[in-house]
């Protein structure tokens, strides 16, 4: 009896557990770009009074790709309102809301979901935000995750230097060449808006294009 009784609970709350994830219930406004055993990153648009359904999700860091005004609605019945500027990177705890686009423009964004808990501090030999803090700021840091700002002027390049595993987030067009420890290059990059897993590498990097470039790294603890 005990046995059958705990076969229907698994059953019936499977799909309630399912029904939480965003991806499936609120496909029009969240995709996924990447997903590996250490991170789910998912693109976020809403168009002007766009309005999704309640969904939650685990410890995030969001990169907004323009300003936006959202107004959350929380499973008590409470609301909260933000307003972010484009460019702009913060850190949310897991939880549930119903998030809906209260502004007259569209609200997009790239969340990095984290999976698992806390690791400590990811330790690195040539951290680049010390050894070339010209082009590393650090946007904020906590247990999870150390997020930085890579920018570079037109034709720019690091000093040498390493990162554990990572998310890289594009707010602009990138075309870069990498140079890596042992002498050997690659190209990499992508688009506006665009996010590539970012294994742990040492490397200098010449930012390839005309035009200045911006990057938020996410790199994982």
């Amino acid at each position: 009896m005990r046995r059958v009784l705990l076969l229907t609970f698994l059953l019936i709350a499977a799909p309630v557990a399912l029904a939480q994830d965003p991806v499936k219930v609120d496909a029009k406004h969240y995709t996924v770009l990447l997903e590996n055993d250490q991170v789910r990153v998912l693109k976020i648009h809403y168009n002007p009074k766009e309005k999704s359904v309640m969904h939650e999700h685990p410890a995030t860091v969001v990169v907004f790709l323009n300003a936006s005004k959202t107004k959350f609605t929380l499973p008590d019945g409470s609301t909260t309102d933000a307003s972010q500027k484009a460019g702009v990177v913060a850190f949310a705890e897991a939880g549930k809301h119903l998030p809906q686009n209260v502004g007259g423009t569209p609200v997009s964004g790239v969340l990095v979901e984290l999976k698992g808990g806390a690791m400590g501090s990811a330790k690195v030999a040539l951290d680049p935000v010390k050894v070339d803090p010209a082009h590393h700021k650090v946007v904020f840091e906590n247990d999870r995750v150390r997020v930085l700002r890579v920018n570079f002027k037109a034709h720019g390049k690091t000093k040498q230097h390493e990162h554990p595993n990572g998310v890289a987030i594009y707010l602009t067009d990138t075309k870069a060449k990498f140079t890596l420890a042992d002498g050997t290059t690659r190209e990499g990059g992508g688009k506006r808006g665009e996010a590539v897993w970012a294994a742990a590498e040492k490397h200098s990097v010449e930012n390839m294009g005309a035009k200045p470039a911006e990057i938020i790294l996410v790199e994982l603890k």
